[in-house]
C-alpha cells in the first residue's frame, strides 16, 4: 500500500510527442519503478476532443511508500544525474509542474473511509489541483459532506502537498462511462457557491477528465 505521490503534469512538444511517450513507457517508468521505495506507475492523457489550444496535458502518478521515498533523493537532486538522453526528453515538456503529495484519505466505491490511498489503476480519472486562500477546514468539510455523496459510487482519494503550487490535490476514479458532477458549481447550493467563491485552481480548470495511456 502506497501513502504517497509524485505527480508530474505537463504539455508536450508537438513534434517529439510520439518519441516521448515511447520513452516515456519503456525506459523511464521502469527505471523509476527500479528504485527503492516506488511502488507503481500510471500514466494519463485528456482525451483529444479536450485538448487546450497547446496540446493535450497529461499526468504522471509514481506511488511511493511514503513521502520520504521522493525526498531521499529529491527530484531536483535526481535532475543532476540524469543521461543525456533523459535530458533530452526532459526538454520535451511544456509547462511543467512536479508535486509531492501524502494521501489523507479515500474512497473506493463504497462508503468506508480508508486512510491509506490505493493505487490509482482507473482506466480514467478526473483530477483536481487547487489552492483555499487559508479556508482549508471549510473547504474539506465540504469535500466529504457535500461532493463525496454526490459521486454515487465514484471513487475519490485526497492528498496535501508537501512540495508544490496545489495545496490540495483530488483524484476521481468513476466507473466506466460514468460523468463526474461539476467540482464547486458556482451555480450551486450555498455551501458550494461559497467553496467556489474562494477555492482557485492552478492548471485552470476544476476537474480534468483523463484516459489512462499507460501499459
Amino acid at each position: 500500500m502506497s501513502s504517497a505521490i509524485w505527480l508530474i503534469t505537463y504539455q508536450l512538444q508537438h513534434d517529439r510527442e510520439g518519441d516521448y511517450v515511447a520513452w516515456f513507457h519503456d525506459i523511464h517508468m521502469p527505471e523509476k519503478l527500479a528504485r527503492p521505495g516506488y511502488t507503481w506507475a500510471a500514466h494519463y492523457r485528456t482525451p483529444s476532443a479536450e485538448e487546450s489550444d497547446t496540446g493535450a496535458r497529461y499526468v504522471a502518478l509514481f506511488g511511493g511508500e511514503s513521502s520520504a521515498v521522493f525526498y531521499n533523493p529529491s527530484p531536483a537532486q535526481l535532475a543532476l544525474t540524469q543521461p543525456p538522453e533523459t535530458r533530452d526528453m526532459m526538454g520535451c515538456r511544456i509547462d511543467s509542474r512536479s508535486l509531492i503529495l501524502s494521501g489523507e484519505w479515500a474512497i473506493n466505491g463504497s462508503d468506508v473511509i480508508e486512510s491509506d490511498c490505493s493505487p490509482v489503476e482507473s482506466n480514467s480519472i478526473g483530477l483536481t489541483l487547487c489552492d483555499t486562500g487559508g479556508n482549508d477546514m471549510d473547504f474539506s468539510a465540504w469535500l466529504l459532506q457535500e461532493h463525496v455523496p454526490s459521486l454515487n459510487g465514484c471513487g475519490i482519494s485526497k492528498f496535501l502537498t508537501s512540495s508544490g503550487d496545489a495545496r490540495h490535490t483530488i483524484i476521481h476514479t468513476p466507473e466506466a462511462d460514468a460523468a463526474l458532477p461539476p467540482f464547486a458549481d458556482p451555480t450551486g447550493e450555498e455551501w458550494e457557491a461559497r467553496v467556489a467563491d474562494y477555492i482557485t485552481y492552478p492548471l485552470g480548470h476544476p476537474l480534468i477528465d483523463m484516459d489512462r495511456i499507460s501499459p
